[in-house]
Protein backbone atom coordinates (compact mmCIF):
# COMPACT_ATOMS: atom_id res chain seq x y z
CA UNK A 1 0.00 0.00 0.00
CA UNK A 2 1.26 3.55 -0.76
CA UNK A 3 2.29 5.89 1.81
CA UNK A 4 -1.14 8.53 2.48
CA UNK A 5 -0.26 11.94 2.02
CA UNK A 6 -0.42 13.14 5.90
CA UNK A 7 2.74 10.48 6.46
CA UNK A 8 4.28 11.99 3.39
CA UNK A 9 4.48 15.48 4.62
CA UNK A 10 5.27 14.70 8.13
CA UNK A 11 7.86 12.32 6.45
CA UNK A 12 9.35 15.50 4.64
CA UNK A 13 9.14 17.98 7.58
CA UNK A 14 10.88 15.66 9.47
CA UNK A 15 13.45 15.13 6.90
CA UNK A 16 14.26 18.84 6.15
CA UNK A 17 14.36 18.70 10.75
CA UNK A 18 17.02 16.02 9.88
CA UNK A 19 19.45 17.92 7.15
CA UNK A 20 19.24 20.76 9.98
CA UNK A 21 20.53 19.18 12.71
CA UNK A 22 22.88 17.22 10.62
CA UNK A 23 24.01 20.58 9.05
CA UNK A 24 24.72 21.08 12.81
CA UNK A 25 26.64 18.33 13.53
CA UNK A 26 28.95 18.99 10.36
CA UNK A 27 29.46 22.90 11.54
CA UNK A 28 30.27 21.74 15.41
CA UNK A 29 32.47 18.65 14.48
CA UNK A 30 34.44 20.52 11.36
CA UNK A 31 38.14 21.16 11.96
CA UNK A 32 38.52 25.19 11.39
CA UNK A 33 41.56 24.70 10.07
CA UNK A 34 40.36 22.13 6.73
CA UNK A 35 37.56 22.67 4.32
CA UNK A 36 34.12 23.90 4.85
CA UNK A 37 31.66 21.92 4.96
CA UNK A 38 30.19 22.56 1.67
CA UNK A 39 33.82 21.19 0.62
CA UNK A 40 33.60 18.84 2.28
CA UNK A 41 30.64 17.21 0.90
CA UNK A 42 32.24 17.69 -2.39
CA UNK A 43 35.27 15.90 -1.31
CA UNK A 44 32.98 13.24 0.16
CA UNK A 45 31.71 12.19 -3.20
CA UNK A 46 34.88 12.63 -5.13
CA UNK A 47 36.61 10.03 -2.60
CA UNK A 48 33.36 7.34 -2.95
CA UNK A 49 33.96 7.62 -6.60
CA UNK A 50 37.82 7.65 -6.54
CA UNK A 51 38.12 9.29 -9.98
CA UNK A 52 35.35 11.15 -11.67
CA UNK A 53 34.38 13.20 -14.47
CA UNK A 54 33.29 16.75 -13.40
CA UNK A 55 30.00 16.64 -15.22
CA UNK A 56 29.19 12.88 -13.45
CA UNK A 57 30.08 14.87 -10.03
CA UNK A 58 27.95 18.24 -10.67
CA UNK A 59 25.04 15.78 -11.50
CA UNK A 60 25.32 13.75 -8.49
CA UNK A 61 26.18 17.34 -6.03
CA UNK A 62 22.51 18.61 -7.93
CA UNK A 63 24.69 21.49 -8.46
CA UNK A 64 25.98 23.13 -11.69
CA UNK A 65 29.14 23.39 -13.64
CA UNK A 66 30.11 26.56 -12.95
CA UNK A 67 29.62 26.15 -9.23
CA UNK A 68 31.60 22.75 -9.19
CA UNK A 69 34.19 24.55 -11.46
CA UNK A 70 34.52 26.88 -7.97
CA UNK A 71 34.83 24.05 -5.65
CA UNK A 72 37.37 22.09 -7.81
CA UNK A 73 39.79 25.16 -8.14
CA UNK A 74 39.20 25.65 -4.51
CA UNK A 75 40.15 22.12 -3.82
CA UNK A 76 42.84 22.16 -5.95
CA UNK A 77 44.73 25.26 -4.57
CA UNK A 78 44.25 23.60 -1.39
CA UNK A 79 45.63 20.46 -2.40
CA UNK A 80 42.99 17.98 -1.68
CA UNK A 81 42.06 17.12 -5.18
CA UNK A 82 43.53 16.86 -8.14
CA UNK A 83 42.45 16.95 -12.22
CA UNK A 84 43.86 15.53 -15.41
CA UNK A 85 42.94 15.81 -18.69
CA UNK A 86 40.30 12.59 -19.23
CA UNK A 87 42.49 10.14 -21.50
CA UNK A 88 39.40 9.46 -24.14
CA UNK A 89 37.86 12.75 -24.12
CA UNK A 90 40.37 15.99 -24.42
CA UNK A 91 37.01 18.38 -23.31
CA UNK A 92 36.74 15.88 -19.68
CA UNK A 93 38.30 16.09 -16.73
CA UNK A 94 39.10 13.41 -14.40
CA UNK A 95 39.10 14.63 -10.27
CA UNK A 96 40.44 12.65 -7.41
CA UNK A 97 41.39 12.95 -4.15
CA UNK A 98 44.94 13.87 -3.10
CA UNK A 99 46.37 11.89 -0.06
CA UNK A 100 45.71 14.71 1.87
CA UNK A 101 42.22 15.00 0.82
CA UNK A 102 41.65 11.37 1.43
CA UNK A 103 43.13 12.25 4.97
CA UNK A 104 40.81 15.13 5.75
CA UNK A 105 37.62 13.21 4.57
CA UNK A 106 38.92 10.21 6.78
CA UNK A 107 39.50 12.45 9.84
CA UNK A 108 36.19 14.41 9.27
CA UNK A 109 33.97 11.50 9.10
CA UNK A 110 35.98 10.03 12.38
CA UNK A 111 34.98 13.87 14.31
CA UNK A 112 31.63 13.62 13.02
CA UNK A 113 31.12 9.87 14.01
CA UNK A 114 32.75 10.33 17.57
CA UNK A 115 30.67 13.68 18.11
CA UNK A 116 27.57 11.33 16.81
CA UNK A 117 28.54 8.40 19.08
CA UNK A 118 28.25 10.83 21.97
CA UNK A 119 24.48 12.91 20.72
CA UNK A 120 23.17 9.31 20.73
CA UNK A 121 24.74 7.46 23.85
CA UNK A 122 20.62 7.14 25.17
CA UNK A 123 20.46 4.75 21.60
CA UNK A 124 20.99 0.75 21.90
CA UNK A 125 23.09 -0.55 18.79
CA UNK A 126 19.72 -2.15 17.52
CA UNK A 127 18.77 1.71 17.79
CA UNK A 128 21.18 2.72 15.26
CA UNK A 129 20.98 -0.40 13.26
CA UNK A 130 17.00 -0.01 12.54
CA UNK A 131 17.69 3.62 11.73
CA UNK A 132 20.14 2.84 9.58
CA UNK A 133 18.56 0.31 7.47
CA UNK A 134 15.63 2.80 7.21
CA UNK A 135 17.50 5.83 5.85
CA UNK A 136 18.89 3.49 3.46
CA UNK A 137 15.81 2.20 2.19
CA UNK A 138 14.59 5.55 1.90
CA UNK A 139 17.61 7.27 0.25
CA UNK A 140 17.69 4.31 -1.98
CA UNK A 141 14.15 4.79 -2.55
CA UNK A 142 14.43 8.23 -3.44
CA UNK A 143 17.51 7.70 -6.02
CA UNK A 144 15.93 5.10 -7.91
CA UNK A 145 12.89 7.02 -8.24
CA UNK A 146 14.50 10.30 -9.08
CA UNK A 147 16.68 8.24 -11.69
CA UNK A 148 13.53 7.01 -13.61
CA UNK A 149 11.78 10.44 -13.73
CA UNK A 150 12.07 12.60 -16.84
CA UNK A 151 14.40 15.82 -16.43
CA UNK A 152 12.85 19.06 -15.70
CA UNK A 153 10.52 19.78 -12.93
CA UNK A 154 7.25 17.50 -11.44
CA UNK A 155 4.14 18.98 -10.93
CA UNK A 156 1.99 16.43 -9.30
CA UNK A 157 -1.36 16.88 -9.07
CA UNK A 158 -2.80 18.32 -5.42
CA UNK A 159 -4.72 15.71 -3.48
CA UNK A 160 -8.73 15.82 -3.40
CA UNK A 161 -9.72 17.46 -0.74
CA UNK A 162 -6.78 20.47 -0.60
CA UNK A 163 -7.70 23.69 -0.38
CA UNK A 164 -6.35 25.70 -3.60
CA UNK A 165 -5.06 29.22 -3.81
Amino acid sequence: MAVNQQSAEELITLIFRLQRQLRCVAQKSSDPRGPGTALQGVMRVIGDHGEIRATELAKKLGIGTAGLSRHISELVELGYVCRRPHPEDRRAYLISLTPAGTQTVSDEMRRRGALLQHMLEDWTDEDAISANESLTKLTETLQRTIRAMKPGPHQMPIPAGENTK
